[in-house]
């Protein structure tokens, strides 16, 4: 029997998908992400795997030495003391700006980048203007006070040269690292849990230890790494103050072995590298234990506002502790060096008619302190373009296409941020200074400044990225918009005021960088750091201090003019 019914006719085959070519914007992106990999995994590379897997008896003989046990113990006591101060320091401030009404708007801007406009090497070498115990200028005035009741002191009584003000210094300067991670982690969190506990009964002390805090252990956590990370790498105060005090500690002695002796040697300060590296890959490690063991607060949605903390009598006391930080870290050392550099020298008795300006006459008649500045502040605008510029492809790259590669060339991007400055700046003089590449000068401070600061300026970046949806790029797409038209005119415009406040971020650091310096910077190339820690050691102390009231004045300028111009990050903060 025939069939009647017919088939439906077969619905015609769908046209193949245009295979989307690569465009010249992809291929410049994956160009840019290949030579970022090289440049940081290469030095690495060939410094340790290299250099040391020849001579493996005599990175055991220096590893297993007396001298290095000892810098190491000192260290270790440095960073525990310092960086536990700077914790507590950093928490607390933290609460006070984001949680509370004790809040103060510019403090709370100012807070993360004040202590850094002070170059952390200058800003040292002010407290040691400050508190040394014959000459600082705090000492004489607390001595003229003692006066007052008879009491008679010759020196003192303070002194930074010692084991509580190395510690004292370091806490200054690591503070605002444990600041940015735990303020962050605060106003991320969901406001809801602290308003139910308040809702319960609970004061504000009792949510703070019982709720806020348990739920904090992310951001604490990428506090305590950050800390020991730059801790342990941390070359200046330790090179002034520590030096005087006789107490080396790691850092300073890799620098010594490749700057005090010629040829360098590069076997111990490799092998003491070593050390740092493994330090923060434990650290790294632990931290990631414990946060995989434990349960945390959710992140609040866009319109989540905690509730601010009412301090009532301890809100003027609180305010008071903001400031004091401030002074400490910014203010009483930059006055400190601004007097000193108008003395003929250092002395206590300031006599106000014999100040002068023959100083800053006479380091401008200098040709290496004037190219030091030139290079600096040339150095920090290239490394700050460039490194912003780097960061911002490189995370719309991996924004667009959410593969491997992308995630593989963004965890790539993060490892200097886990190796010291001092680390990097030996592994490019290994990789870059000598055959086939022969770099030197301008060419490879900016290389290994690019490196170091990439996992900062990729942070601003990929925070930026993500508050841009995805519809702004499809929108531009289907009105015809090619790739490199949508970064310029659509991508790169919102992302603007992050990339602005991470390129601030990034001159400042740029501008006073030391650690990577001491290996790199020589006569045909001299910085600022190095010339500040050169007039240092020659003792030429009021020329140091108008070096660094210079450059002090001239970061804080561009800084705060580009700011102006460019505007302020969104922040997800509490306003």
């Amino acid at each position: 029997m025939t069939d009647t019914l017919q088939r439906p006719p077969a619905a015609p085959a769908a046209p193949p998908r245009p295979r989307r070519r690569l465009s010249t914007f992809t291929l410049v992106s994956w160009a840019a992400a290949a030579v970022v990999v090289f440049f940081v995994v290469y030095p690495v590379g060939r410094a340790f795997v290299g250099e040391l897997g020849r001579e493996l008896p005599a990175v055991l003989d220096v590893l297993a030495g007396a001298k290095t046990l000892e810098v190491i113990r000192n260290a270790v006591v440095a960073v525990a003391a310092g960086g536990g101060l700077a914790f507590l320091v950093g928490a607390v401030l933290a609460w006070i700006n984001v949680r509370t009404d004790a809040r103060m708007g510019w403090a709370a801007e100012a807070l993360p980048l004040m202590p850094l406009f002070v170059p952390a090497i200058a800003g040292s070498i002010g407290w040691v203007f400050l508190a040394s115990p014959k000459a600082g200028y705090l000492n004489h005035a607390l001595r003229q006070v003692l006066a007052l009741f008879g009491v008679q002191a010759d020196s003192g009584p303070l002194d930074i040269f010692t084991w509580p003000g190395l510690v004292f210094v370091y806490a200054l300067y690591l503070t605002p690292y444990a600041y940015l991670a735990i303020s962050s982690g605060l106003q991320s969190l969901d406001p809801a849990l602290e308003e139910a506990a308040r809702v319960s009964g609970c004061g504000p002390a009792r949510t703070l230890f019982r709720v806020t805090l348990p739920n904090l252990k992310p951001a604490m956590g990428a506090a305590v790494l950050q800390l020991i990370t730059i801790g342990f790498a941390l070359f200046s105060v330790p090179v002034v103050i520590g030096t005087s005090a006789r107490i080396e500690v790691l850092p300073v002695s890799i620098v010594h072995a490749v700057t005090r002796q010629y040829p360098p040697d590069l076997v111990t300060a490799l092998s003491m590298s070593l050390v740092l590296i493994v330090t923060v890959v434990v650290a790294w490690s632990v931290e990631r234990r414990v946060m995989a063991r434990g349960r945390f607060a959710r992140i609040g949605g866009r319109g989540a506002r905690a509730a601010l903390v009412t301090l009532g009598r301890w809100k003027l006391p609180a305010r008071l502790l903001v400031l004091g930080y401030l002074g400490a870290t910014s203010v009483l050392p930059f006055l400190a060096l601004l007097l000193v550099s108008f003395q003929g020298f250092w002395t206590p008795q300031v006599d106000l008619g014999a100040l002068t300006t023959d100083n800053y006459v006479d380091l401008w008649g200098r040709l290496a302190v004037r190219r030091g500045i030139t290079n600096s502040l040339l150095l920090a605008l290239l490394t700050a373009t460039i490194t912003t510029l780097l960061s911002a492809l490189l995370a719309y790259l991996s924004y667009r296409r959410r593969s491997v590669a992308g995630r593989l060339v963004d965890g790539v991007i993060k490892i200097p941020a886990a190796i010291s400055h001092i680390v990097v700046g030996i592994a490019f003089l290994v990789a870059f200074a000598g055959p086939p590449f022969g770099w030197n000068g301008t060419l490879l401070l900016v290389s290994a400044y690019v490196v170091i600061f990439l996992p900062q300026g990729s942070f601003y970046a990929n925070s930026a990225i993500q508050q841009i949806g995805p519809e702004m790029r499809e929108a531009a797409e289907v009105s015809g918009a090619r790739d490199w038209r949508i970064f310029l005119r659509v991508v790169l415009p919102l992302m603007a005021p992050s990339l602005v406040a991470g390129w601030s971020l990034l001159f400042i650091l740029s501008a006073g960088e030391i650690n990577a310096s001491a290996m790199l910077a020589g006569p045909g190339s001299p910085v600022v750091g190095q010339a500040i820690l050169d007039l240092w050691t020659a003792g030429t102390f009021p020329l140091l201090a108008a070096l660094s009231v210079v450059i002090t004045v001239v970061s804080t300028a561009v800084v705060l003019t580009v700011l102006a111009l460019g505007g302020r990050p969104n922040s997800g903060g509490a306003p």
